[in-house]
């Protein structure tokens, strides 16, 4: 035991004396290196042991110190270092791409050297989700021009999103469309373009305003969805109070609004402007003083597109005589009732409104007492608001006219269509009412779908025996000065109320009476025409004599 001691006691100062022996080596080579500023004889270093990026990654530069040959490992391709390798010190760039990621990254770096190894950790920051434009809110003022009546808005998002239009008043209609680009894919934060169009605003007593709210689509489950909003603001209309002034922003208002071709010089007078007539009128203005001053009295428009009835601000022109709108585009296509705004013109003797698409009057328009003509063809009628003309007939009216109220064309072939008049245009048989009528001198009627023969309205000539005696004693709308009933699908004979008409010669009735549609067939299958149409008319017309005696005098 004591030998196995004291060999172990042996050992140990063996030991202690190697230590010391190694502990002045190295001091004496720490002093040798200091010395000579020598590095040991491999080495490697790094001035960084990480470096951050931003989510659009870059580049960064490092100082890499070496003795020897060294290489370097990156773990993410995304991530690069130039040189990959080099011997001795040098500086190196680390480039990073940009991310696709939401959440952030990591890459590590391996640099060797010899047996030695250090190594660089790369931490790239993820996308945060975001909707971003390039301005909060948009004002803009009632009106401008059509063509420029949007605004587009620059949104930067890195997530899909849909929009939502909250209007402040509902009851304003939805005056807002919003159309964009396919938002970007990725998270990688992209700029596209939306363009918001806003409509022509005619109120004038409150401003009106909507919030379109950007919302990210899809998100994932239990996660907020990423939204950011825009406020769109418009100011109001100018009031318009009936006066000279109002006249002129009541024109320019409804052409605005139905999108009159013919455009109006704001910089010159009213009396000056092509579309409007004007004239001294004495009235009642607003707060009850008689007033002389210029009004209009005369408005016409021509070729304009509309879907909608003629807008509320014509009851501000309530000086108005004359009414003449003409030329909708594509008419024949459209189904626009009439509202009564129209009817609330006191003065109005003339309305005119030809291919403006209308298929239905209201039923105030029975009020109209001043109403001497009713122009209304080339419109889209189905039946012929018979109660309305003959209301009007008990005061002023003596023109009306609703030729050419086809919606479509059948080609002459009727027969083709009697399931579908109801949607071909004005049809049927013509009403005995119309036929009653005191006062109309002109009755318009021409090139529609209205079949069947002529109501005989009770009168038979037969009884009389000369043609003086059967015209004398003619009942039937002795004022009547014009009747166009042609290109219809009317059959039958013509009955002894028109053949014997003191004003028959007057009608052209060749041309505008006994012209039915050529080569037509009714509903039947019949073909069109009247069967006892005179070879001439041997009377002369009253009306031109008239004339004639007139320039004589």
């Amino acid at each position: 035991m004591i030998h196995i001691r004291m060999i172990h006691n042996t050992h140990t100062l063996a030991r202690l004396f190697s230590m010391w022996c190694m502990t002045l080596f190295s001091l004496w080579t720490f002093t040798a290196c200091d010395e000579d500023e020598t590095l040991p004889a491999t080495h490697i270093a790094l001035s960084d042991e990480v470096i951050q990026f931003a989510p659009n990654g870059g580049s960064a530069s490092f100082t890499l110190s070496a003795t020897d040959e060294w290489t370097v490992m990156t773990d993410r391709e995304w991530c690069l270092v130039s040189p990959a390798n080099g011997n001795g010190s040098t500086t190196c760039e680390v480039r990073v791409d940009s991310s696709y990621l939401y959440e952030g990254r990591k890459a590590l770096l391996t640099f060797r050297c010899g047996k030695y190894s250090k190594q660089l950790v790369i931490e790239q920051q993820g996308y945060e989700k975001v909707i971003q434009f390039d301005r909060d809110s948009i004002n803009v003022p009632d009106f401008t021009d059509y063509d420029t009546m949007f605004e587009r808005v620059k949104v930067t998002s890195n997530v899909p999103y849909e929009v939502v239009v909250e209007y402040d008043r509902p009851e304003d209609g939805n005056w807002l469309k919003v159309t964009h680009d396919t938002p970007p894919t990725g998270s990688i934060p992209r700029t596209s373009n939306v363009r918001i169009d806003y409509e022509l605003y005619t109120h004038t007593d409150h401003d009106r305003k909507a919030t379109l709210v950007f919302r990210e689509k899809g998100a994932t489950k239990g996660t907020t969805p990423v939204e950011a909003k825009m406020v769109f603001q418009q100011t109001r209309a100018q009031e318009i109070i009936p006066s000279r002034e109002g006249d002129s922003l009541a024109v320019l208002a409804i052409s605005r609004i139905m999108r009159c071709a013919a455009n109006i010089d704001t910089s010159a007078p009213l009396i000056h402007w092509n579309n409007v007539e004007t004239e001294e009128v004495e009235y009642i203005n607003q707060d009850g003083e008689r007033v002389d001053e210029l009004r209009v009295v005369g408005l016409r428009f021509s070729m304009f597109d509309t879907d909608k009835s003629i807008p509320y601000q014509i009851r501000k022109l309530d000086q108005l005589r004359t009414l003449t709108l003409s030329g909708n585009t594509n008419a024949a296509g459209k189904n626009i009732v009439l509202e009564d705004d129209v009817t609330y013109l006191p003065h109005l003797e003339v309305l005119n409104l030809l291919g403006y698409g209308i298929s239905k009057l209201p039923a105030r328009m029975k009020e109209m007492t001043r109403l001497e003509e009713l122009e209304l063809s080339g419109n889209n009628f189905t039946t012929l608001p018979i109660d309305i003309i003959t209301e009007l007939d008990k005061h002023s009216l003596l023109y009306v006219n609703f030729a050419n109220n086809r919606v479509r064309d059948v080609f002459g072939r009727l027969y083709d269509y009697a399931s579908e008049k109801d949607t071909l245009g004005l049809h049927g048989s013509l009403p005995e009412a119309l036929f009653t009528l005191k006062n109309v001198v002109y009755i318009g009627l021409s090139y529609n779908y209205f079949e069947g023969s002529i109501p005989d309205m009770g009168y038979d000539a037969s009884q009389y025996e000369t043609e003086e005696e059967k015209v004398a004693n003619n009942p039937v709308m002795p004022q009547l000065e014009n009747l166009s009933i042609n290109l219809n699908f009317l059959t039958g004979n013509l009955p002894d109320w028109i053949l014997y008409h003191r004003n028959l010669k007057c009608w052209d009735p060749f041309t505008l009476v006994f012209n039915q549609y050529e080569n037509g067939k009714n509903s039947l299958g019949k073909r069109v025409g009247f069967d006892n149409v005179p070879s001439y008319i041997r009377r002369p017309c009253p009306l031109w004599s008239v004339e004639e005696d007139d320039e004589d005098d």
